[in-house]
């Protein structure tokens, strides 16, 4: 299986907490660095030496900057406090679009991937979708987070998505890891739409 994982072009996202976070690894895979604000047991420390742990950090695809879900406003504190740092390592960092955001308040000229975040009704709305016009027109990754089905990638690609991560495969990896496959597989040989349903 890990063979067709890698002619698939699927890599690892890997946190502070992962299971997958032996310093070999991630340079046989396309791989990047969550920061992983989710889990209630995040620190600053714990995340700081984990970047700090891995060689060759430039060709991680980004590092996502500490964020707070659904929260632009708090997203960018955080951003102004810790994107330097990341840079500082190696890493480009990645920007996480939340609730709230606006055209101008994003920081387009710092980040090295906007990675869209927030709640479901914001990753799939026409405003976001306007924010990945924008970021393709300056050049920039773009990563989409909590992609776990096709409709979801057909989406993604339809907006000029760089990559996805989702958390199909953590859950049954025997079973879900031949879906996935096959997901990847059809999507290649369906035609991109004009627009597509926001579900």
């Amino acid at each position: 299986m890990q063979k067709q994982l890698h002619s698939s072009n699927i890599g690892l996202m890997l946190t502070p907490f992962s299971q997958r976070n032996s310093n070999n690894s991630p340079y046989q895979w396309n791989w990047a660095a969550d920061n992983g604000c989710f889990a209630s047991k995040w620190d600053e420390n714990t995340w700081v030496n984990w970047l700090k742990s891995f060689e060759n950090t430039q060709k991680a695809l980004f590092a996502t900057v500490p964020d707070v879900v659904a929260n632009h406003a708090e997203t960018l504190k955080r951003w102004g406090q810790y994107n330097v740092l990341v840079s500082s390592l190696g890493y480009k960092p990645a920007f996480v679009l939340q609730d709230g955001a606006s055209i101008d308040d994003i920081p387009w000229e710092d980040m090295g991937c906007l990675f869209i975040g927030g709640s479901t009704d914001f990753k799939l709305s026409f405003k976001t979708k306007f924010f990945c016009a924008e970021a393709k027109a300056r050049s920039i990754w773009i990563h989409m987070g909590r992609v776990n089905s096709l409709k979801r990638m057909l989406l993604a690609r339809e907006w000029g998505v760089d990559s996805v991560d989702g958390t199909y495969l953590a859950f049954g990896p025997d079973v879900n890891t031949p879906k996935l496959l096959a997901m990847v597989n059809k999507m290649k040989y369906t035609p991109i739409k004009a627009s597509l349903p926001l579900t």
